[in-house]
């Protein structure tokens, strides 16, 4: 081989290390994008699942209170028909006097 193939070797041997060290560090960084994907992914995952205990838990919560608000305006609703039964009451005596 002459002096130019040899530069041109050497030349095509440093172009293909340059392609391979480009080729690794592509990868590498492809492997930690991946990485980084799937860590994304499992925290999306966390967080919806997350979202879903929180709005079963809001929708028992709001069942819950419209239990105790019907509670409530029941025994008020009570309370107003003892009193007036107790007013009625008195009327009745009043006229059998």
């Amino acid at each position: 081989m002459n002096d130019s193939q040899i530069d041109s070797v050497d030349t095509l041997k440093d172009k293909v290390r340059k392609v391979v060290s480009m080729y690794q560090q592509q990868k590498e960084k492809n492997e930690k994008l991946n990485k980084e994907n799937q860590e994304l992914i499992n925290k999306l995952k966390s967080a919806e699942q997350k979202l879903n205990e929180l709005e079963n838990q809001y929708k028992k919560l709001k069942l819950a209170k419209t239990m105790v608000a019907s509670s409530q305006d029941a025994r008020d609703a009570k309370l107003k028909v003892n009193r007036m039964v107790r007013e009625i009451d008195k009327c009745i005596a009043l006229l059998n006097r």
